[in-house]
This record gives structure tokens, C-alpha cells and sequence, in this order.
């Protein structure tokens, strides 16, 4: 017994040193060695891809970032859209640019081998992601198209919606303003719509605009609030009719559609912008409408203000966030540099709007006057949705934005609405998959 319990407890405090070395061994294995950029090393010029002329380059890229852009670091236009086309032209011509504004998507550049996933330079160089808008970074790491969970970019400035309210309709109607911080729900906003529906002093008055018209773009937000692909990631085959949520959102643009006065089929233009044209109550939209929607004329936004952008319930989440991101060319032989630049761009862009000199919606900006004394802080004020794990490529693929018109004339139920579409968006996503 004695030799026994000895054999024990030296094979146990043998076990225990061999588990201790291999733990030792698995985390320096783990461990990760971080850089800090050399700002004094041998001068280098990053090449970027970015779709505008070189005086807008100027302008946009290398003035307002020349402070967080490492000192050794040259800028370079390569004025190309990132589209496949001229991409195709600009590999033919042997001309590599470092990085690249994924402003069309990323799928020619997936598609021409080019993209090349940061998650290696986010830990050499110690990058915290946490400062970043977590809506976009998770669709980033969703956006992978091996559905592994890289991170394809490195995000711009984000995109986000409001609810643009006018109050001298709201005072025509009798309808209390919204309030400023604590977002509506679409009931509520769908309620409010019908009060503010009708003719007044021989103008013809809607309550809401989604967007410019109500079949545009921004009449898919609502849906965009849950966190789910239109179409299956791996196959293509479209899902929406599979979903209660899709329902639930067709049912509620349906009722919107049916508030007398507010749409009629036979009248509507494809983009109208009554909201523009001060005769509509609420739109949706993002905040520069304020200058390009309403002509950038403080006078003509004086009773223009905007609240959260609705919720489906009490505490809910936005619409996902978005913001285009730089991209790291794949063939790249300068690629440390390159990240450099677009983690430069991101650290500037993801500063407050309000505060930040670059943004023109701080009071340093020319442009600031038309957001002067408007709740602008309604547009930064919310969480929004995460991504499913693999964000579908497929999904750009279903017109819903464009069939919603089919929807609005009110002779078909949402069943026979998502078979429509299922069958026309998988007619387009097989060419597609053909091509």
C-alpha cells in the first residue's frame, strides 16, 4: 500500500509538471508580439484606390487624416471605381494599388482574388476594435467569404437613419412633436402617419415618407431591424418567405400603404420627396438630407428636426449599421503600410460626428449652420442590429426596395407577394451564379 500511494502521488506531481509545461508552452505559443508603427523609418508611398478625381482625393483623404497618417507615409491616387471592370483594367495594366475604397461592395474584389482579411495587422499592431461601432464590425467579420469570421476591412465613417420630423405639420394637425431621446415605435409612427393624412387649406398633406417616396430604399429599414439574410449564404435559395419577420414587415408596410391618402398607386411617381417639398410629416433618412434633401439653407430647415429612428417595440435596436470599408489588397507588397493608412482613417472617422473638426456636423465645419440647434445626437443614439453569422452575398440580389410598388397597390396579400419575389430574385441569382 505504501509503495502504492508513493507510485501516486509521483506519477500525480509528474502529470501535474507535464500539464504545467505544456500549459506554459501553449501560451507562448499564444502569445502575441505587438508593433508600434516606425513614423522614423525609410519613407513609403501607399497607393489608394478611391473612385473620385485627385482634387477630391485632396480634398477627402489626404488633408483631413494627414495628422493620424504615419509622417513616413506618402499618399498616392489610383482614381479607379472598385468595380470589376476597371479593376480588370488595372490588373492587365500591372498597376497594384495598397489599399482599396470598397464603396461598390467587395465582391469584384472577392471575386478577383484581391481581398485580403486584417485580422494579422489588428495583432501586430495591438488594434483595439472596441473603438470602433460593434454593429459594423461584426458585419465585417460576417462579410467573410469563406464564413470564417475574418474581418474583410476596416471601417469609414457609419452610416446611420433618423426620423426627420417637420413641425410646422405637426402644429397644422394638432400632433405633439416626437420625443427627442426615447425612439417611437412603428405603430406609433404608423398611428401617427394616419392623424396626419389629409387635406388642409387645399394642400394635400401624408403623414410619412420612407425614405424619398414610399418604395425606395429606406422602406426596407423596418426589416432591416432583425437580424437575418433575405437568402441562404450557401445556396442562394431565397428564405424571406420563410420568415415571420419578413411578414410582420410586409404586413406593416401594408397598413401603411392602406392609410387613406397617404399613397395612391395611380398618382406616384418612383422617387418622389414630398418631405422635401414640405408636405409630408415624417421621413426617413440620414442625416445630411438636412443639406442635400433640404437645400442646405438654414431658413428652409428652421422648423425641420429629427427624432430616433423607430423601433418594432419598447427598448428594440435600429436598423444594422453600415459604414464602406478599406480594403487590403491581397497582392499588396506593401501591406503594413497600407493598414497603417486605413486604420489612420478609421481611428479619425470613428470619433464623435459632433465633435470631430473633420465631420460636417461640428460646429468647426462650413457646412455646420444647416445642423445648428438640431438634435443631431438622435442619429448616434442607438444600438444597432447584428449581423447573422454569414452576412448572404445573395441578399443584394432581391429587389424588395423595387417590388414593394407591387405590394402598395394593395391586390395582393404578403403570401403572394414573397412568392413573386422568391421567384424573380432566384431567376436573378441563378444568372448570377451562371455568370
Amino acid at each position: 500500500m505504501c509503495i502504492f500511494s508513493l507510485g501516486m502521488i509521483l506519477s500525480a506531481c509528474s502529470g501535474a509538471t507535464e500539464s504545467g509545461k505544456q500549459q506554459k508552452e501553449k501560451e507562448e505559443k499564444e502569445e502575441i508580439i505587438t508593433e508600434v508603427w516606425d513614423e522614423e523609418g525609410e519613407p513609403t508611398t501607399v497607393k489608394v484606390l478611391y473612385p473620385w478625381r485627385e482634387d477630391a482625393f485632396e480634398e477627402q483623404i489626404v488633408k483631413p487624416y494627414k495628422d493620424e497618417i504615419p509622417k513616413n507615409i506618402t499618399l498616392e491616387c489610383v482614381c479607379e471605381e472598385a468595380q470589376l471592370e476597371p479593376l480588370q483594367e488595372m490588373n492587365a495594366k500591372g498597376i497594384v494599388p495598397d489599399i482599396i475604397f470598397a464603396n461598390w461592395g467587395i465582391e469584384p474584389l472577392v471575386e478577383l482574388d484581391m481581398l485580403e482579411p486584417v485580422d494579422e495587422f489588428v495583432q501586430k499592431y495591438d488594434v483595439d476594435l472596441e473603438a470602433f461601432d460593434q454593429s459594423v464590425i461584426a458585419s465585417y467579420r460576417a462579410m467573410d467569404p469563406d464564413g470564417e469570421g475574418r474581418l474583410i476591412g476596416m471601417p469609414t465613417f457609419v452610416d446611420t437613419l433618423g426620423l426627420f420630423f417637420n413641425k410646422d405639420i405637426f402644429d397644422l394637425f394638432g400632433v405633439s412633436y416626437p420625443d427627442p431621446e426615447k425612439p417611437m415605435t412603428w405603430a406609433e409612427v404608423r398611428d401617427l402617419a394616419a392623424k396626419m393624412t389629409g387635406e388642409r387649406n387645399g394642400v394635400q398633406y401624408r403623414g410619412l415618407e420612407m425614405g424619398e417616396g414610399l418604395t425606395s430604399f429606406e422602406a426596407t429599414v423596418p426589416l432591416k431591424e432583425f437580424e437575418m439574410n433575405w437568402t441562404d449564404p450557401e445556396t442562394g435559395e431565397v428564405i424571406l418567405d420563410e420568415s415571420p419577420e419578413a411578414k410582420q414587415y410586409l404586413d406593416y408596410m401594408k397598413q401603411i400603404y392602406s392609410i387613406p391618402g397617404l399613397y395612391d398607386p395611380a398618382k406616384e411617381a418612383r422617387e418622389t420627396d414630398k418631405f422635401g417639398e414640405k408636405t409630408a410629416a415624417m421621413a426617413i433618412s440620414w442625416p445630411g438630407y438636412f443639406r442635400w434633401g433640404l437645400g442646405g439653407e438654414p431658413e428652409e430647415a428652421k422648423m425641420i428636426d429629427v427624432a430616433p429612428i423607430p423601433v418594432w417595440e419598447e427598448g428594440g435596436v435600429g436598423p444594422r449599421k453600415w459604414a464602406h470599408p478599406y480594403v487590403l489588397n491581397k497582392y499588396s507588397e506593401n501591406q503594413d503600410a497600407g493598414f497603417q493608412v486605413m486604420w489612420a482613417i478609421s481611428r479619425v472617422d470613428s470619433l464623435d460626428p459632433l465633435k470631430n473638426p473633420n465631420s460636417e456636423f461640428s460646429e468647426e465645419h462650413e457646412n455646420y449652420p444647416i445642423y445648428e440647434g438640431k438634435n443631431m445626437k438622435a442619429f448616434w443614439s442607438y444600438e444597432g442590429a447584428m449581423p447573422p453569422e454569414q452576412i448572404s452575398k445573395w441578399d443584394d440580389y432581391v429587389d424588395l426596395a423595387g417590388s414593394l410598388e407591387k405590394l402598395a397597390e394593395g391586390n395582393m396579400d404578403t403570401n403572394e407577394f414573397l412568392r413573386i419575389l422568391k421567384e424573380e430574385s432566384e431567376i436573378t441569382i441563378k444568372e448570377a451564379m451562371n455568370k
